[in-house]
Formats: structure tokens, C-alpha cells, sequence
């Protein structure tokens, strides 16, 4: 029951930054093609050009960010656990864990201090700013949830993970 249920969050999280990414991408392209086009043929102008701009480029990189993390493959040297003995593969991958959880800690604390203290509007949207930054203490949560999920496998197993895990399957 558990497990089913963290099955279902891990896929609902997976899908949230695959399609969240891949949206995100494709409106910045969107976005720049325009204002090349609109360079060209200058018929209207894209208010709030630099702030959507700004949002979906945090938003992509938060995301794209967690979904390696996720995959347990954003801060990985494969060369150099292959050269160790499985054992030190486990150790390896324990102090990685344990470093990359500290990091996505910082990472959450200080990017929820950014958020709460930007205090800014956008000139356009008349959006707070909070929501642009928003991305990075929501992701850097989730990425301190997978060290801790992905730690705690390499400790019950007594194996390292393979390059290629997921974090149920």
C-alpha cells in the first residue's frame, strides 16, 4: 500500500518534470523565435518579453535539474565506480548521498530566504516574484526527499545502485 503509493508520487513527480521541461523548453523557443521574426518584420512587440523569459528559464532548469536528481544520475562518475571494488562502490555512493542531500538542504533553506525576501513585482505581469523562485525551494525539497529515498536503499540493499535505477524500480 505504501509502496504503491510512493510508486504513484515518484511517476506523478517524473511526469511533472518531464512535461513541465518540455514546456518550459518549448516556450522559450517559441518566445525566441518570435522575437526573431518580429526583428524581421517588426509588426507588434511581446510585452513582458524578459519576464516570461525569466520564469520559464528558472523553471527549466529547477526541473530538468530534479529529474536527474530523481534518475540518481546528475552528479555521477561512472569511470571511477567502475574502478572500485563493489564494496567501495557502496561507500562511494553513500558519501555522495549523504553530500548530495546536505547540498539540496542549502539549497532549500537559502532558495526559501530568496523567495521570501524578493518582495519584487514583475513591471508587466504585475506577478509577485515569489513565484519565479518558487522553483528553486520546491525542487531543492524534492531533491533532498530522493538523497534520503535513494541513501536509504543503498544502506538496506548493502549494494550500490545501478547507473540506470530508478528510485522505486
Amino acid at each position: 500500500m505504501i509502496l504503491g503509493t510512493l510508486g504513484a508520487l515518484d511517476r506523478a513527480v517524473a511526469a511533472a518534470c518531464k512535461y513541465g521541461a518540455i514546456a518550459c523548453l518549448l516556450g522559450l523557443f517559441v518566445l525566441l523565435a518570435a522575437a526573431i521574426v518580429l526583428r524581421l518584420v517588426p509588426l507588434f512587440t511581446i510585452a513582458g518579453y524578459d519576464e516570461i523569459v525569466e520564469l520559464l528559464f528558472i523553471w527549466l532548469v529547477m526541473l530538468t535539474s530534479l529529474a536527474l536528481w530523481r534518475e540518481g544520475s546528475l552528479y555521477r562518475v561512472v569511470l571511477l565506480e567502475e574502478l572500485l571494488p563493489r564494496s567501495g562502490r557502496r561507500v562511494l555512493e553513500v558519501a555522495i548521498n549523504l553530500v548530495m542531500f546536505g547540498f539540496a538542504l542549502i539549497l532549500a533553506v537559502y532558495g526559501y530566504e530568496f523567495m521570501t525576501m524578493s518582495g519584487e513585482t514583475t513591471p508587466f505581469l504585475r506577478l509577485d516574484k515569489g513565484w519565479w523562485y518558487a522553483a528553486i525551494p520546491g525542487c531543492a525539497a524534492l531533491m533532498a526527499l530522493y538523497s534520503l529515498a535513494w541513501l536509504w536503499r543503498v544502506v538496506r540493499r548493502g549494494e550500490a545502485l545501478e547507473t540506470t535505477a530508478t528510485l522505486i524500480g
